[in-house]
């Protein structure tokens, strides 16, 4: 996902091994990116590069009307069970894969159309109408179409007019936030005024982001991933759901004239993609897909920048190195060399070493957050740039995998056709629409040898990306149809960069939350104005925790939670993926007062007096003094086993709309667990929160709201009061209270009805 696939990394490691002792040697010490790129470009022949192109055939993102025939096919199934959404996905699935040429793209839009139209999506069933008119559509079958057009322009005429209008903004900072800089925490944000919790603190917007295929579910240390849909029954990635550039979701997506896999929300986020950055990644695909996430953003974020922007930054760094020997006090120099993310809690003292250039960091101790809005994002990309990419952080072999990962890029693109317009090519204009790809097009420039800065400056994004990349997650519902209640569930949607929120320091238990909003997009109805006048990208919205008093920090945290991890297992995930050692308020209670007993005390029950009981030899024996209540290791794993086993066999159930029989199985598994789990187990909030949901989905709103209230209970004492997942089954407890009619409690304001049905927080 984020690295490269496994085949290319062995590739790599095949020809790490063959580098003579003395040559490993002195790459290991080597910390100059640019003399880190040039060894990579000569350790990369043309059958590395045959061989990244041949593990991408793994990845197919070629045209091909056979597989839009059977994505339409599948389509047609899903629209006779009226299952119009995911019919809807299968025809764009199909019109991805349909040559510019072949009668499958036409076919594809028409019975598009008419799923959208009984989704009473009437515009974009229009829109479809005509793009199929425009192909070819068979004269034969014309006639319903055109009924169906009638219909749609009678509906959209009896429809009141849209009310998106104006300009949208990429930034919106509030007052009362300022950058500071300082030898223990480097550049972080500080808060000069009070906050009220929920308060929004700043806004961002990302300098660019890569979709990641399929459904990365959240949940264990690399999340869970399901492809994309190979059957009528399957669930769709987010590669079918989300436009490739803003992430938006939509469910007919403009294609890719020129592959299959790419796919926007609109024509002019297919435009500004094409403009920025596909229309030299069209034609290496697959290869991009085998190289990994973190390689493609890298590439992407250096084409967008451009030969101008990296010459200025470079630039900029010449000038700081010269100014700090000459004239800068010993004090800012110290400053300036404790930079980013890898500096978090002051943690981590190393500083940048040679060839590792400083950020260019102002001198002053605190800037207003409107200088920092003209910063960020009047020269984002010299923020995106200034970040460390901390060379020696990074293990040996994992610089040499970078390093011929993106010199075979390098080459490859250089075989794909001429220079990108912002290194220094010829511009051809933003018109996709021919779907000729960077190959294809007329002139041709010249790759001269400065151009070899693209690669070095791609490689150092993607030293930059292992600390400093954001991942992008999204709540997904389930698409089936005709249930009460529907699942779902946090999914990782995107890898993205924020020039902002970089600045921002970690902590375990923050004092901030983010949201992501996807872009604005890029549909407009064919022919109208545009509803807003800009395209945006993905953004993310900062917001007060809790209350904020001037002089405190924000603080975001990285992955690692104390909710959720133990102090030293937090501490290695940090330390190995973001180079410091975390000292954050809540990493120094856990080392320095841990609970007492809580190395040895358990959430299983005593058999005897119900209290708690603690580890002991093969045995859990009772807490309390006295008890001989006991129970063996081998008697806890099969109870757990057995009320797990109910608990996943119910959630099928309720999957597939069978809640009676679900919460037989849980009735089952509640009784069990009342015998043998204390309240504070996990299980316990598990299974109050699934039944629930089978109660819910029986229309028994006050016995659901019953049993959401104890999971309520569980998340709040186990992530916190102030914490997004008791938000989330707040949510939940609000809409039961809404639909049934129960008196309200307390828990949650009485309103919202949504019957999308999330998990309760998971460890």
């Amino acid at each position: 996902m984020d690295l490269p696939c496994p085949d290319w990394i062995r590739h790599a490691e095949q020809i790490w091994s063959r580098l003579d002792p003395e040559q490993q040697k002195r790459f290991s010490v080597q910390s100059d990116i640019d003399e880190i790129f040039v060894f990579g470009q000569s350790q990369t022949t043309a059958e590395d590069v045959q061989v990244l192109s041949g593990i991408g055939t793994t990845y197919p993102v070629q045209k091909c009307a056979q597989s839009a025939g059977r994505c339409r096919e599948r389509g047609n199934s899903s629209f006779k069970a009226k299952d119009y959404t995911s019919a809807t996905l299968h025809y764009s699935q199909g019109l991805c894969h349909a040559p510019g040429d072949s009668e499958q793209l036409a076919l594809c839009y028409a019975n598009r159309s008419a799923a959208l139209f009984h989704l009473a999506s009437y515009q974009e069933s229009l829109e479809d109408i005509g793009r199929a008119l425009a192909h070819g559509y068979p004269a034969q079958l014309q006639p319903k179409l055109l009924t169906r057009r009638e219909q749609c322009q009678a509906f959209i005429r009896a429809q009141p007019p849209g009310q998106q209008t104006g300009t949208v903004a990429p930034t919106a900072i509030t007052a009362g936030v300022s950058l500071r800089v300082s030898l223990e925490k480097g550049r972080h944000l500080v808060a000069t005024e009070g906050k009220c919790a929920g308060d929004v603190l700043l806004e961002d917007q990302a300098f660019s982001c890569v979709l990641i295929p399929g459904e990365v579910l959240l949940g264990g240390p690399e999340g869970r991933t399901k492809q994309g849909a190979e059957g009528p029954k399957g669930a769709f990635g987010s590669e079918d759901r989300c436009c490739h550039r803003c992430l938006c979701p939509t469910l007919c997506p403009v294609p890719c004239p020129g592959c299959s896999y790419t796919r926007y929300c609109g024509q002019r986020c297919q435009q500004q993609a094409w403009q920025e950055h596909h229309r030299w990644e069209c034609p290496l695909g697959a290869e991009l897909r085998a190289a990994g996430v973190l390689a493609q953003l890298a590439l992407r974020v250096a084409l967008k920048g451009g030969l101008r922007q990296v010459k200025r930054a470079r630039g900029s760094e010449v000038k700081a190195r010269s100014q700090s020997k000459q004239e800068v006090p010993e004090e800012v120099k110290e400053r300036e060399s404790n930079d980013e993310k890898e500096n978090t809690c002051g943690q981590n003292t190393t500083s940048p070493s040679a060839g590792q250039t400083k950020s260019v960091l102002p001198s002053s101790a605190s800037i207003q957050m409107s200088d920092l809005c003209v910063g960020c994002h009047g020269d984002a990309y010299q923020y995106v740039y200034s970040l460390l990419p901390h060379v020696e952080g990074h293990a040996p072999s994992l610089r040499f995998l970078y390093a011929i990962t993106i010199a075979t890029l390098y080459q490859l693109l250089q075989q794909a056709g001429p220079p990108p317009y912002s290194w220094g090519g010829v511009d051809y204009g933003t018109d996709s629409s021919d779907g000729q790809s960077a190959c294809e097009d007329p002139v041709a420039g010249e790759w001269n040898p400065e151009l070899s800065m693209l690669g070095a400056t791609a490689l150092r994004h993607l030293l930059q990306l292992r600390a400093n990349a954001q991942a992008i997650t999204t709540e997904r519902v389930s698409d089936k149809c005709g249930a009460a209640v529907q699942a779902s569930q946090e999914i990782r949607v995107a890898t993205a960069i924020f020039p902002t929120l970089s600045l921002m320091n970690h902590a375990c238990r923050p004092n901030t939350s983010v949201t992501f909003d996807p872009g604005y997009g890029g549909r407009d109805p064919d022919g109208a104005p545009p509803l807003i006048t800009s395209v945006t990208g993905v953004s993310v919205t900062v917001r007060a925790a809790r209350d904020l008093t001037a002089g405190d920090e924000l603080l975001h945290c990285y992955g690692p939670h104390c909710s959720r991890m133990k102090v030293q297992e937090r501490q290695r995930l940090l330390l190995q993926q973001y180079r410091f050692t975390c000292q954050c308020e809540a990493c120094l209670q856990d080392l320095q007062s841990p609970p007492e007993g809580s190395h040895a005390s358990t959430h299983y029950k005593c058999p005897k007096c119900g209290r708690a009981l603690q580890t002991g030899a093969g045995v859990y024996v009772c807490v309390r003094k006295g008890c001989s209540g006991q129970l063996s290791s081998k008697d806890v794993e099969q109870t757990l086993q057995v009320i797990r086993g109910r608990l996943d066999q119910a959630l099928e159930l309720l999957d597939l709309d069978r809640p009676d029989e679900a919460l037989r199985l849980l009735q089952e598994a509640l009784s069990r667990a009342k015998r043998h789990l204390l309240d504070t187990h996990q299980l316990q909030g598990k299974l109050s929160d699934t039944t629930a949901r089978a109660y819910a989905s029986m229309g028994n709103w006050c016995e659901a709201a019953s049993h959401l209230s104890r999971s309520v209970s569980w998340v709040r004492g186990h992530f916190g009061a102030d914490s997004v997942e008791v938000g989330q089954q707040l949510f939940k407890l609000a809409q039961l209270h809404f639909n049934g009619s129960v008196p309200h409690t307390g828990e949650g304001p009485g309103m919202s009805i949504n019957r999308a049905w999330g998990g309760a927080g998971d460890v």
